[in-house]
Parts: C-alpha cells; sequence; structure tokens
C-alpha cells in the first residue's frame, strides 16, 4: 500500500482489517476522500472496540459493558452513515443501485 492509503492513526489488527476491507471500495465511488480519513480511522477503532465487546459474555455484574456496547453501536451507526455503509443510506445514496445504461446513438 502507498502512504496515501496509511490511516492517520495507528489501528489495531482488527481496526486495520476493517479499514482495509472499506477504504477501497469508499474512496473508488467517492464517499473517503483527503478530507475524510480521519473520520473513517476513528470509524475503524469505534469497530474494534465494538468487536470487542460484542465478544464478552454477557452477565448480571457487566452492566457497564453493555452501555458501553450501545454506545458504541451509536457511534457505529452514526459514523456508518457518513459512508454509506449502512444498506439504507447506501440505498439512497444509490450506491447499491443499477448502473445507469449507456445510450445509443439515438440517446435513448
Amino acid at each position: 500500500m502507498d502512504e496515501a492509503t496509511e490511516p492517520p492513526l495507528k489501528l489495531n489488527s482488527v481496526a486495520r482489517e476493517f479499514w482495509d476491507r472499506h477504504y477501497g471500495r469508499l474512496r473508488d465511488v467517492g464517499l473517503l476522500t483527503d478530507a475524510d480519513v480521519d473520520t473513517f480511522a476513528v470509524l475503524c477503532l469505534v469497530w474494534s472496540k465494538l468487536s470487542a465487546l460484542a465478544a464478552t459474555e454477557p452477565g448480571e455484574e457487566q452492566f457497564r459493558e453493555m452501555v458501553q456496547l450501545d454506545r458504541l453501536t451509536k457511534q457505529f451507526h452514526s459514523l456508518g452513515r457518513e459512508f454509506g455503509l449502512c444498506p439504507k443510506d447506501r440505498k439512497r445514496s444509490k450506491l447499491d443501485g443499477e448502473k445507469p445504461r449507456k445510450k445509443d446513438e439515438f440517446e435513448l
């Protein structure tokens, strides 16, 4: 990877996997620009923390973790919407839709 695709923050392995999985696609469709990489890096970190918390076994004593999980989920959805990572937002921005057909010589 070239320097342009390196995250501005140090990411752990889970966050980096998220970065690598989504960076190119989001860049290609114009949802991720140089102005957005800091926010996207934060989204990657939120995903990493969310993944770690989701892996814990729920229990009565883990109220704090469940509150954190709820907050991280809300943060993830809020940031994810900005990058079209939620299905409804992709549909709204027409990222999942059909590509426009090329018109013929009669503009049809």
